[in-house]
């Protein structure tokens, strides 16, 4: 069989997907390889969903429609009010709404794509299509397709969460303005509980992956100078060995901010070494104390004199923040992110 190649270049497939969110699109049914007809259809697109139809024509007409059920050979109208049809006009979409929901989407045994009454592919098991525009999408035929019915193609894709980004990172405005405007976002916030007028974020990550080395880069921020609070380097063993909380303020005598960082000691995928998972749990609850010292060996018991044994909802953590070296996450160890899973699993757990 021919390889499907996808006959929409890369800015339709970008400008289809940004309609429907992170998303990519793949091609399950291509008309010239597996046969204009209604059954060579079904077989390939039965029960998948969400699919984006396309049709193409002689003319140089790019169009189609999106539907987020699944196709099958019911016969009957299913309800759909996220449908939609489209047609390009150069590298512009233009969108056609579904107004009738409850008749987005007919299936049909002997066609393919049946929106509504309003555009149907593969008509008949034929390279036709078949239009009429008002009944549950409105549109102007001339518009749509250059009332060339004819498919020279027919092509349907599955709509599938995407995983990549086109670019590794955000798109950053590097001005004075923004900036303001981050750092105003954090001074003026406020907590929802009033009870909690400082949210705590606990930092996690690896040794040497940049949590203390984060705290500083924020605090020297807000100071307007640089500051080496927290004690930060490269070691082989954890620089931090106490749980520290830090409070944030604006300028030299400014108020503290509605946020304290918590550091953590790094983990290391020794057992023994290196924060002990078991800790984690106590950090979270509030059980944990200012400047405790951690002890890879012995997690903190709860006769211990220093554990707080009936923490307030300002003390306990309210976020937790991942802190990692991208540099080294593809050759992460196995067992550090088989404790870093874990510990993941045991922040879901507490904060349900």
């Amino acid at each position: 069989m021919s390889t499907m190649n996808s006959m929409l270049t890369k800015h339709q497939q970008r400008t289809i997907c940004s309609q429907l969110g992170h998303v990519k699109l793949q091609l399950l049914y291509k008309a010239s390889i597996h046969g204009f007809t209604g059954a060579a259809f079904h077989q390939r697109c039965d029960n998948r969903c969400p699919t984006v139809s396309v049709g193409y024509n002689a003319s140089g007409y790019v169009f189609g429609g999106y539907t987020k059920q699944p196709f099958c050979q019911s016969g009957q109208y299913v309800h759909d009010d996220q449908a939609f049809l489209f047609t390009f006009s150069g590298e512009k979409l233009n969108k056609y709404p579904v107004t009738g929901p409850g008749n987005a989407v007919r299936m049909i045994a002997n066609c393919g794509p049946y929106f509504g009454e309003a555009l149907v592919l593969v008509n008949a098991s034929q390279a036709v299509v078949h239009t009429n525009p008002g009944h549950y999408y409105n549109f102007n035929a001339a518009d749509m397709h250059g009332n060339d019915l004819r498919l020279t193609e027919c092509e349907i894709y599955e709509v599938e969460e995407s995983t990549n980004f086109e670019k590794p990172w955000r798109t950053i405005v590097w001005e004075s303005a923004k900036r303001k405007e981050l750092m105003e976002s954090i001074q003026f916030y406020k907590p929802m509980v009033d009870s909690v007028s400082q949210i705590r974020v606990l930092l996690i990550g690896a040794v040497g992956a940049g949590k203390s080395s984060f705290f500083n880069s924020i605090n020297s921020v807000f100071r307007g100078h640089v500051t080496n609070q927290a004690t930060a380097g490269s070691s082989s063993t954890s620089l931090t060995t106490q749980f520290r909380t830090y409070s944030l303020k604006v300028g030299r005598e400014g108020n503290p901010l509605p946020v304290i960082l918590c550091d953590t000691m790094g983990l290391e995928e020794s057992t023994g070494a290196g924060l002990d998972i078991d800790d984690i749990s106590s950090i979270l609850r509030g059980h944990l104390p200012d400047r405790y010292q951690f002890n890879p060996s012995v997690p903190l018991q709860s006769e211990a004199s220093s554990y707080q044994k009936s923490p307030e909802l300002k003390d306990k953590i309210h976020c937790v923040a991942y802190i990692m070296d991208a540099c080294k996450i593809s050759i992460m160890p196995t067992k550090l992110q088989e404790k870093l899973d874990a510990i993941r699993r045991k922040v879901n757990l507490i904060g349900q």
